[in-house]
């Protein structure tokens, strides 16, 4: 049973993609609160700091004007314009005063003394030092507004520098944010899709084993999702492959064996029945007794077929390596097969050329040969030619054995190395056990070479095989 999951991909998904909005959405907060925070230090600037500074700018400028005109009333000795312009600035000085501590009655204590009552006093009879200098009274609220002038340029300026301090450490939090988030989104990707092809990749390869005829292996499991379910799934399945092909090769064995004694037994009594030993055979009988023999040795080659395939996949197959003529094992292959052929009305044909020689195990190779001529003669047809041919090529020896049969479609090719497995199109006229194939292929595997097929429907087909030509190949 799959173990229960800790964490699925639906889950994954919802905590990386959370991860991911909390990373956004904690950076545009902040950023936010700073642009509010810089439009209240702007506003502070512009409604207190801009405003203050105009005000006072104002009050100076109509207290520097009574000192000028305190001045030419001195000079001119009593000039009632002059009075009239002191009358004028004094009562605009005070206006703006009035409406500056309204807006701004922080400054109400700092500036109590233009407030109080006051008096300028205009005497006209002086000396001319005396005419220059300056009204005392006009001069010390002269000096409190430059003062406070000074503090509020002093108050603007650090305004300024918080702003332009907390501007650029918005520019770099968001730019943190940024490449964080591409960090967590990029990275996160890139981890997820890591972990889930990972996962994939496991199942697809024991997936692609099975598919090719491979025994039936576990895969690793590498999470706790719905992945790593399907991974278990996939291991009791091939555990139950398994058992299955264990009983199906002791059901194979055990079969093999009951059957090959009475087999025998059967084989003999036509043997000796066939030769006359129990009484003269008359020709009908004689027909009838070959046809019980030739069924006798198809019988026992498909029992030997079954026990190859049993004591292979059981990892029983034991290769004795050799360097071996590839003429004389052709040769000998088309020998044996020349009878079959004639009936067949099939002509065979050796493309080999002398000399040439393989790292192989002759008797595995002579039966991979046998396989593939055999099949070949079978789809030719009467009047049909099976090319047998080899030769040395990127270090290893190529056979192919091609006949001018009906070909196999495409969509068959990847299949018909498969135990038990026939073409649909021959399943009903052609003998066979879909063995022969597969008993091959698992032959030129264990050489460490390879098998094909290539083939075109209505053009025939050709099987190719490769083994090694390296003297001292070993193999494992």
């Amino acid at each position: 049973m799959p173990k229960a999951r800790q964490l699925n991909i639906a889950t994954k998904l919802t905590i990386w993609a959370c991860a991911l909005i909390a990373v956004f959405f904690a950076t545009s907060a902040y950023l936010f609160r700073q642009v509010r925070q810089d439009a209240e230090i702007s506003s502070l600037i512009v409604t207190e700091n801009h405003d203050l500074d105009a005000s006072i700018q104002r009050m100076l400028e109509r207290l520097y004007n009574v000192q000028n005109n305190i001045r030419r009333y001195r000079i001119l000795g009593g000039d009632q314009a002059a009075v009239g312009f002191i009358v004028e600035d004094i009562t605009r000085f005070g206006e703006i005063l009035d409406q500056t501590l309204k807006k701004h009655p922080r400054y109400a204590k700092d500036w109590e003394p233009l407030t109080s009552e006051f008096q300028i006093t205009l005497d006209p009879a002086g000396t001319t030092g005396e005419d220059l200098a300056p009204d005392a009274t006009v001069r010390d609220w002269t000096d409190i507004l430059e003062q406070s002038l000074l503090e509020n340029g002093a108050d603007t300026e650090a305004r300024l520098t918080a702003l332009r301090d907390a501007g650029a450490h918005a520019a770099d939090v968001g730019l943190y944010g940024l490449a964080f988030c591409l960090l967590v989104g990029v990275g996160g990707s890139l981890a997820l899709a890591f972990t889930l092809n990972r996962s994939l990749a496991e199942v697809r390869r024991g997936i692609r084993d099975l598919g090719a005829g491979g025994a039936p292996r576990d895969v690793r499991i590498l999470s706790n999702d719905e992945l790593g379910e399907l991974a278990l799934a996939f291991n009791a399945m091939a555990a139950r492959l398994r058992r299955e092909e264990r009983m199906r090769a002791d059901f194979i064995a055990m079969l093999s064996h009951e059957i090959r004694t009475p087999l025998t037994s059967v084989r003999e009594a036509v043997d000796l029945i066939g030769s006359g030993t129990f009484g003269e055979v008359n020709a009908q009988q004689k027909r009838f007794l070959d046809i019980a023999e030739q069924e006798s040795e198809r019988l026992s080659d498909l029992l030997l077929r079954l026990l190859s395939v049993s004591r292979m996949e059981s990892g029983e197959l034991e290769l004795n390596p050799s360097e071996v003529d590839g003429t004389g094992l052709v040769a000998s292959t088309l020998e044996r097969l020349l009878p079959t052929a004639s009936a067949a009305g099939v002509t065979l044909v050796s493309e080999v050329p002398e000399g040439l020689t393989c790292r192989a195990d002759p008797t595995h190779i002579r039966q991979v040969l046998t396989n593939l001529t055999g099949n070949a003669v079978k789809f030719s047809g009467r009047g049909g030619t099976v090319r047998v041919s080899a030769a040395r090529e990127d270090g290893a020896v190529r056979f192919c054995v091609a006949d001018n049969g009906p070909g196999i479609p495409p969509e068959e090719q990847d299949k018909i190395f498969l135990k038990y497995y026939r073409e649909p199109s021959v399943r009903n006229s052609i003998d066979g056990a879909g063995l022969g194939l597969a008993i091959s292929k698992r032959i030129v595997l264990a050489h460490q070479g390879r098998i094909w097929i290539e083939s075109e429907p209505g053009k025939g087909a050709a099987f190719c095989f490769t083994l090694p030509d390296t003297p001292d190949k070993d193999y494992a």
